[in-house]
């Protein structure tokens, strides 16, 4: 079950509390708890919890804060992922009526000393003393607290100097994902929570210094094309909006941030900071040997850009130490960039070992792009599972990285 909690506070330094004495069968019964409630099919936690505020108190929320989400988890009840919220703006008149029990403004000093659920003591008192981010579990046996945990962790967005504008790559740190998509999973087709993965987004776009909550993104299939990109092609995690089947986009419009997913690919920002021209590129092995690198620099062209004035960051991916290919690759490899591939693969075995990142620069550089002005950012997905989803290293049990880039 998703859900939101609402701690309002006024400019006396009190609180709004619902003391929830007139439901019938209500688990909260007794307790002294904020506003909120239960999402509604294709709400996001920001909208049910001003719809739950309204609802309930009859003031409408301007300005608020998203905490972050606890975990409930109980041998009873429905496990819940509740959207933790305080708010310090609002315009309207306060019911004097609800149907769940009484609306009571109550001194920040006073907060906890109500009746309320143990496990809500170990958020209520950090947001209230303003903590910024509050990520935790808390678990019950009955009424009884078994287990409480914080999971609070900082979102860690890897950014490279190259790159003026905002951008970032992402890690798999400081999301609210669980199990195998752990923690900051970006994936939208992988089978994580929708309202998780959408959570993790807005974090993400946050870290890399974009303010909204829409993008532009595509079905990647391994493929050259490259598409150029506009607002009409934004859509939110999980929201409406086409999306092409490509695995490149290039924009020259402000306000239009670019993302493509990885699991070990190489994940390719470029930006012209002269002509204000910007791409985001999908560079697995086949889309490399397919060019998709030229068709980024020529797309970019179309739109102004020139190569010269490119600047390049190739995020992390599998390196040369686990990247275990075919003697088809090299070949393919070889197509591409002649005999200076002999540069960037040994061999273990039966195996090649190829430096794939190092093929992608190699062509930038045929492409016209100054070797100064391409740069790497991040380690091996695959050596580095704490900080990285691989997809070989996982045998494709996890969540995804993502890149993005905004001009």
């Amino acid at each position: 079950m998703n859900s939101t909690l609402c701690y309002i506070k006024n400019d006396k330094n009190e609180y709004l509390l619902l003391h929830r004495i007139r439901k019938e069968n209500d688990l909260n019964e007794g307790k002294w708890i904020g506003v909120g409630g239960k999402f509604e099919e294709g709400e996001t936690a920001d909208e049910c919890v001003v719809r739950e505020v309204f609802e309930e108190t009859g003031l409408t929320l301007t300005d608020y804060h998203l905490h972050g989400l606890v975990k409930f988890i109980s041998d009873v009840w429905e496990d819940e992922d509740m959207y933790l919220y305080s708010a310090s703006g609002f315009t309207g008149t306060l019911r004097e009526d609800c149907d769940e029990g009484v609306l009571m403004w109550v001194p920040a000093d006073k907060v906890l000393d109500l009746p309320t659920w143990e496990g809500d003591r170990y958020f209520l008192g950090p947001l209230i003393e303003g903590r910024e981010r509050i990520d935790m579990v808390v678990e019950y046996e009955g009424d009884k607290l078994v287990r409480c945990e914080d999971l609070t962790e900082p979102v860690m967005t890897l950014k490279s100097p190259l790159i003026t504008c905002a951008h970032g790559f992402s890690t798999r740190r400081g999301g609210v994902s669980d199990g195998m998509f752990a923690t900051l999973n970006l994936g939208m087709n992988r089978g994580d929570e929708p309202a998780r993965v959408t959570e993790n987004w807005n974090r993400f776009l946050d870290s890399a210094g974009i303010s909204g909550r829409s993008f532009v993104c595509g079905k990647q299939v391994h493929g050259s094309r490259v598409v150029t990109a506009g607002r009409k092609d934004m859509r939110p995690a999980y929201g409406k909006g086409f999306m092409n089947e490509c695995d490149g986009y290039v924009t020259a419009e402000p306000g239009v941030p670019l993302a493509i997913f990885t699991a070990d690919c190489v994940p390719l920002l470029l930006e012209d900071p002269v002509h204000k021209v910007i791409a985001a590129v999908h560079c697995g092995w086949r889309s490399t040997a397919s060019d998709i690198e030229k068709n980024a620099i020529e797309a970019m062209a179309v739109l102004g850009a020139e190569p010269s004035d490119i600047r390049a960051a190739a995020g992390p991916a599998i390196d040369r130490c686990c990247f275990e290919v075919g003697p088809e690759v090299i070949d393919a490899m070889r197509d591409l960039i002649g005999n200076d591939i002999e540069k960037y693969y040994g061999q273990r075995a039966d195996k090649f070992m190829l430096d794939l990142r190092g093929v992608v620069r190699h062509r930038l550089i045929m492409l016209g792009l100054l070797p100064e002005n391409i740069g790497l950012v991040g380690d091996c997905t695959m050596c580095h599972p704490d900080d990285y989803y691989s997809h070989r290293g996982t045998k494709g049990n996890r969540g995804s990285l993502a890149c993005v880039i905004s001009l």
